[in-house]
């Protein structure tokens, strides 16, 4: 996980990222970091070792959620917190007024009521026993709600913000863009299937193609492929 520690700007004992490589809304972060030459100190925290929930890191962070930030003995836990305290800590511009704050809506939309759509109530019941409802046909309904959910979604991005041609989510290039796309990819763990909105197979495309995606996202990018080449050796298209 060294590949997310970066050392180019910044006081390193300061900064403390607290994440995981488990968790989808640590990503758009860690690519805000790199993107701004940030130096920080990264711990990683395995959730599926429950370290979220021991009592040394529910003091520091009481809601249990990743990322985290600790910068002086100062703990802030949610991405667009975490990033607008960069913003005045480190005087980085910011976009004007009018985008900045729709960036600001997306980011939050998209590492909170997205995330708990597309992850808790889709692909996580599927894959982390952990995170499945004890009973079977629970599970299964979980699931299905969770599909309809995810559909009206993808609904959203495809016909309100990337109608008309458009490019990037809101018409230029931002990291509402990277938010959102670092959590539609959580639905390649389970060979989702994007034929419904061609609009974001394009955006995604284009998303993937940025400094520090790949860099980010490479123990994502090597699960997917785990699971395709599986998918392959067993004769599952």
């Amino acid at each position: 996980y060294n590949e997310y520690k970066s050392y180019l700007r910044g006081m390193p004992d300061d900064l403390v990222v607290y994440g995981s490589c488990f968790v989808a809304p640590c990503r758009p972060l860690l690519i805000f970091l790199k993107q701004n030459h940030i130096e920080y100190k990264y711990e990683e925290v395995n959730v599926l070792r429950n370290e979220h929930m021991t009592p040394e890191f529910l003091k520091k962070n009481p809601k249990h959620t990743l990322p985290l930030l600790e910068d002086n003995g100062v703990y802030i836990s949610e991405v667009v917190a975490i990033i607008n305290h960069l913003h005045d800590k480190l005087k980085i511009p910011r976009l004007e007024k009018e985008i900045q704050t729709q960036v600001d809506q997306l980011l939050s939309w998209s590492t909170e009521n997205l995330h708990w759509d597309v992850g808790f109530s889709y692909v996580y019941p599927q894959i982390y026993k952990d995170l499945a409802l004890t009973k079977e046909s629970e599970n299964e309904t979980l699931i299905e709600d969770g599909i309809k959910k995810i559909c009206k979604d993808l609904d959203i991005i495809e016909y309100n913000y990337l109608s008309d041609g458009k490019h990037w989510l809101l018409g230029l290039q931002t990291n509402a863009d990277i938010a959102v796309a670092s959590i539609v990819v959580v639905l390649q763990l389970v060979t989702f299937d994007f034929k419904m909105w061609p609009n974001i197979i394009q955006w995604l495309s284009r998303v993937k193609e940025l400094p520090y995606w790949n860099e980010v996202h490479k123990f994502h990018n090597e699960v997917v492929q785990q699971i395709k080449d599986y998918g392959t050796s067993n004769g599952v298209e």
